[in-house]
């Protein structure tokens, strides 16, 4: 996950630390360049990134993929992963009030058309690999 993303994929985001940060109205095409290039994607969250550095991280407002099944194609995995994403994804910006959630941070000037991104983890199957070499069993 902190391996470089390809450009066409990493279009629209700002990486901060080791995380891709993507406007809210260029996730869905990063979502379907990763499909398309075998990436899965288990996930993101919103969050405001402000011009000072600081991160106002909204962890209640997630858009997870659910676990790889047993015996499940990387191909299948990485397309279901996606859409589950895109679907939440969705979910969340139709029915989420970001301003009203901007407002929740007392003495913090956050403007919510600006500061808003959705941050997402993709991962490649050899990514995945040394994952789930890592879970405890």
């Amino acid at each position: 996950m902190a391996d470089a993303l390809p450009p066409d994929i990493a279009h629209g985001a700002l990486l901060r630390g080791n995380e891709y940060g993507w406007t809210v109205s260029s996730f869905p095409n990063a979502l379907a360049k990763a499909e398309a290039g075998g990436y899965a994607c288990l996930g993101g969250q919103f969050q405001f990134r402000l011009d000072d550095g600081s991160t106002c991280e909204m962890y209640w407002l997630d858009a997870n993929s659910t676990e790889r099944k047993t015996n499940q194609s990387w191909a299948d995995y990485s397309r279901r992963s996606c859409a589950e994403v895109l679907q939440r994804f969705l979910y969340l910006m139709s029915e989420t009030d970001f301003g009203k959630e901007a407002s929740s941070w007392n003495d913090i000037q956050i403007d919510p058309m600006k500061d808003l991104v959705f941050v997402a983890y993709f991962v490649r199957e050899t990514d995945w690999s040394r994952l789930s070499a890592r879970r405890p069993s």
